[in-house]
């Protein structure tokens, strides 16, 4: 029996949510809440519309799906060398992006965009693919819940949660905060033991 199986359903379903959360959680700001704040510097509604071209990752991932699906660190864990750098690199993005001045720094703060949007991209192939190898057939009408459902909260809590505390906590502190949180979503699944599953 491997180490996920010994979790159980709520453990599977719990690391799981974790790790779609951090998904949307950068996603949910730089579609919702960044272009509310790129209204208020001023910028036309057109040039808002062309940063949803940033999110192509997303449309893109099938591209390199294969080579995430297919190699990885039998040591560390297949899936496991592949979400946790992602996460802490996402991590490491944001809190690069609180050190921007959005009002004079925009093309970097699109670049932070579309670099965050790859990372997210990418981690989804590679936590879609520990769903399927540590739910069983049983379990994975709950995994496609938490999917979806773990996804919208990330959505929501960086679209809208951030976007009210925005004003109290400013543009470096609002990235530091969402830094912190990838960082807090990553910890459940960097404390199981490697490897975590002989195909993960």
């Amino acid at each position: 029996m491997n180490r996920l199986q010994v979790l159980g359903t709520p453990g599977k379903l719990a690391l799981l949510t974790s790790l779609y959360v951090s998904q949307g959680l950068p996603f949910g700001f730089f579609t919702q809440a960044l272009p509310v704040l790129m209204r208020q510097q001023g910028l036309s509604l057109p040039a808002i519309g062309m940063t949803a071209l940033l999110a192509l990752p997303w449309a893109l991932k099938f591209l390199w799906a294969p080579l995430i699906d297919r190699h990885g660190s039998s040591r560390f864990g297949r899936r496991r060398s592949w979400i946790i750098p992602l996460q802490f690199m996402a991590a490491a993005a944001m809190a690069g992006v609180s050190g921007i001045n959005p009002s004079t720094e925009l093309p970097l703060v699109l670049a932070a965009v579309l670099v965050a949007n790859l990372l997210a991209a990418t981690q989804d192939i590679a936590t879609d693919a520990l769903a399927i190898d540590m739910l069983n057939h049983e379990e994975r009408g709950l995994g496609n819940g938490i999917q979806v459902a773990g996804y919208r909260v990330g959505m929501i809590v960086g679209g809208s949660l951030l976007l009210v505390q925005y004003e109290r906590l400013g543009w470096s502190m609002t990235f530091l905060t969402m830094s912190g949180l990838l960082c807090l979503a990553t910890t459940p699944f960097s404390s199981m033991p490697s490897p975590l599953h002989a195909t993960e």
